[in-house]
């Protein structure tokens, strides 16, 4: 499955993690092993957000779940590409 994320800041510094997928947030979300490392944030109607818990979580998640990440621009570009089918 594709996954493309985009890594971000909250408003208190932590590090996040959007994810999406040509597949949809249903399938993005089944096919992500999270684990402990990270704070699941997912709901109805917008993307899944991992936050990282300990030092170097979002990391591992990016390489164990072979997630290709991107550039804001290319965030932007792909999730038009994509359309509204990345939240279904």
């Amino acid at each position: 499955m594709e996954l493309y994320g985009l890594i971000g800041k909250t408003h208190g510094w932590g590090k996040v993690l959007t994810v999406m997928s040509p597949a949809g947030r249903t399938a993005a979300l089944a096919a992500v092993e999270a684990g402990d490392d990270v704070i699941v944030q997912a709901g109805a109607d917008r993307l899944t957000v991992y936050q990282q818990r300990r030092a170097g979580g979002l990391d591992r998640l990016i390489v164990d779940n072979g997630i290709t990440l991107l550039t804001k621009a290319e965030w932007d570009a792909k999730k038009a590409e994509l359309g509204a089918g990345v939240l279904r």
